[in-house]
């Protein structure tokens, strides 16, 4: 086993029976990044190349959720979530701009593998603090009745649902409406 999935089965990281559909859909698409990384360490030329490619795809659609449905109303919740969100959409930035360079590139060069490393350890950093802080200060809010997680989850559900199928289709993911870094106010 790799130096990631291992992290599926501990603390925050587990699916727990109180978590909701938002948190599940979120958590289990983190287990799959972090087996998938994992695989990524042990592999070479096309086996990892089609990993990176399939980790590319997956985050692109992961990230589009999130922003598009949870952040945004998570973003309400307070100055701390807000700050929480904000971070973690200069996160997804930094990733995107990982994963064009990653999807530019055939395998063969010398610092493919890197850049696969790179996002992972990137990656990993992310989910973990989102499946810890993130996520419990939304279950905290659901709890309060400040926002519905199962009613966010059936929206993050049919979102990705018709991301994936819209890259059936056509090939790339369409129009999204996801975080641009500028928009978020400086500190």
């Amino acid at each position: 086993m790799g130096k990631y999935a291992g992290r599926n089965a501990e603390g925050d990281h587990r699916i727990k029976p109180d978590d909701h559909k938002a948190i599940v859909l979120l958590k289990d698409e983190h287990h799959i990044f972090r087996t998938l990384f994992d695989r990524a360490e042990s592999q070479q030329g096309e086996a990892l190349t089609a990993t990176a490619r399939e980790l590319c795809l997956r985050l692109a659609v992961h990230m589009t959720i999130e922003e598009e449905i949870l952040y945004p109303a998570l973003k309400r919740l307070g100055s701390e979530e807000k700050d929480e969100v904000n971070e973690g959409a200069v996160e997804h930035a930094s990733g995107k701009a990982l994963c064009a360079e990653i999807e530019q590139l055939d395998g063969t060069e010398e610092l493919f593998k890197s850049k696969v490393h790179v996002l992972g350890e990137e990656t990993v950093h992310h989910i973990d603090e989102e499946d810890g802080e993130l996520f419990e200060a939304a279950k905290q809010a659901h709890a309060d009745g400040k926002i519905d997680l199962d009613a966010i989850g059936e929206r993050l559900r049919a979102r990705q649902r018709q991301l994936y199928e819209q890259v059936e289709r056509t090939g790339d993911l369409g129009e999204t409406h996801e975080v641009q870094v500028e928009e978020i106010p400086s500190a």
